[in-house]
């Protein structure tokens, strides 16, 4: 998913298409950029996603979308409200980060076992 292109200094350097800096903010690019970002999301999962991880790399990728496009607009009402996506931006990476950790296998808590709850023998 991330080309190699060589800089002016002839640098090799690697680079997502989302980490591009946006220049035009219309209906395409926006698309182009959530569809780019939200396949970055689901691609570190291991396995089948969830509903809930899909859903949380959508927000991902349309909170960042939004507020790269309100800190384009530079005005102090956008600016607030990019803050304001950038919060909830990184309040849903953590989930997603903690979705993406293994859980430990669930342990039986003691108690009686199921003969002995029945009154089998």
């Amino acid at each position: 998913m991330s080309e190699t292109r060589a800089d002016l200094s002839g640098r090799e350097t690697t680079k997502r298409p989302f980490e591009r800096l946006t220049r035009q903010f219309n209906a395409l690019t926006r698309r182009r950029f959530v569809k780019a970002r939200r396949e970055h999301e689901l691609a570190r999962i291991q396995g089948q996603p969830t509903e809930g991880q899909r859903d949380m790399a959508e927000s991902i990728a349309s909170l960042e979308w939004s507020a790269r496009l309100a800190e384009h607009d530079g005005s102090l009402t956008a600016l607030r409200e990019a803050r304001e996506f950038r919060r909830l931006l990184l309040r849903i990476r953590g989930d997603f980060e903690r979705s993406l950790e293994p859980r430990p296998p669930a342990r039986r808590a003691p108690g009686r076992s199921v003969s002995e709850i029945t009154g089998g023998g």
